[in-house]
């Protein structure tokens, strides 16, 4: 009986993880072996989106309108702000935020995926 009682609560608190996960506007985005919160202010993170270019392949798959591209570019990559990126992101539609995510997969990346070790 404990036994179903723990595999119970872990099923639970499980689905709860993905669900606040796919919800959330803070999201993980993972690609060659490294993982960063989207932004975040790590010098990883900028290197993954902005040097490689990937992050304005990103925008340019994404259905945000061209000012907020702009602007979610600005904050990323030319004037890094995680703050002004997170408000960003979180006045776009719900839509807008999973045409990001979309296009983040189409470019390679893994989104909420946690690396072991």
């Amino acid at each position: 009986m404990k036994l179903k009682g723990f595999l119970s609560l872990a099923v639970l608190l499980l689905a709860s993880a993905s669900f606040l996960g796919c919800s959330t506007n803070r999201f993980i985005i993972y690609k060659g072996g490294k993982a960063y919160y989207f932004a975040s202010k790590r010098k990883g993170l900028y290197k993954m989106l902005c040097e490689s270019g990937d992050f304005k392949r990103v925008l340019d798959r994404s259905t945000v309108p061209p000012a907020a591209k702009r602007d979610l570019f600005r904050y990323n990559c030319v004037e890094p702000s995680a703050d002004k990126v997170q408000a960003l992101f979180v006045s776009l539609t719900p839509e807008q935020r999973e045409s990001i995510r979309s296009a983040f997969v189409a470019e390679g990346y893994e989104i909420n995926y946690f690396p072991c070790g």
